[in-house]
This record gives C-alpha cells, structure tokens and sequence, in this order.
C-alpha cells in the first residue's frame, strides 16, 4: 500500500503516545516462517537488559543475512499475538518494501545507528 492510499490518522494527545514503549532492538536471527498465511519471518531480538523476544512480520523479501545484527525500533507492550504457529511478542516498526506484492504487507524494518544499546527509549 503506497503513502498516497493510506490517509493520516487523527490526531492523539503526546501523552497517548508516551504510552508506546518503542525500543531498540538487535536482530539474532530471522528464519523464514513455516505455516503463515504470508510469507514472514520469526525475528529473535535481544533487548539488552529487558531480555529477548520474537517478533513474526512480513520481512520476508529481505534476506536474513541483512538482518542478522542489526538494530531495529520495536514496539514491546501490545501484548503477545497469534501469527500462525508462532507467538509474536513485539512489533518490529517499518516501512512498506517497494517490491512487496499486492495482496500482501511485506515490509522494510526501521533501523538505529549501531552505536545505540538493545532496550534503550525511543522518544
């Protein structure tokens, strides 16, 4: 879906949106999934002091070369949810892939300089 499909959301307060704990995260590893309605990836993120979690998105068109080391923004407090046979226990943020099919999301992670710390804020 390109930027001109999707209209602005309404507008929320700031402290709405201090209740979104968003954090770096260091990708570990990114298998491809077995058994989801789309192709995606089971990210293994470590999150420094507040430990690891897996994330399941449509990060299916990068390879897991790309992103094995590198640091993402996550968000950690929407609760676990089902995708497929795996549970997804952070949302890892980005941005719609340029090649990314019609009928689905694939998409393209939102990265942190390598000098931040896995768990730091993002503000």
């Amino acid at each position: 879906m390109s930027s001109k499909e999707t209209p602005p959301k309404s507008q929320i307060t700031f402290g709405k949106f201090q209740n979104v704990d968003l954090r770096v995260a260091r990708i570990l590893a990114a298998p491809l999934a077995d058994g989801t309605r789309n192709p995606a990836r089971v990210i293994q993120l470590d999150l420094g002091p507040l430990g690891q979690r897996t994330s399941v998105g449509q990060y299916a068109l990068i390879d897991e070369k790309d992103l094995v080391g590198k640091n993402v923004i996550v968000c950690i407090n929407l609760g676990v949810r089902e995708m497929g046979p795996y549970k997804s226990e952070a949302l890892v943020l980005g941005a719609p892939h340029p090649d990314s099919p019609e009928d689905q999301d694939q998409a393209t992670p939102l990265r942190v300089d390598d000098i931040a710390e896995p768990g730091a804020a993002i503000f």
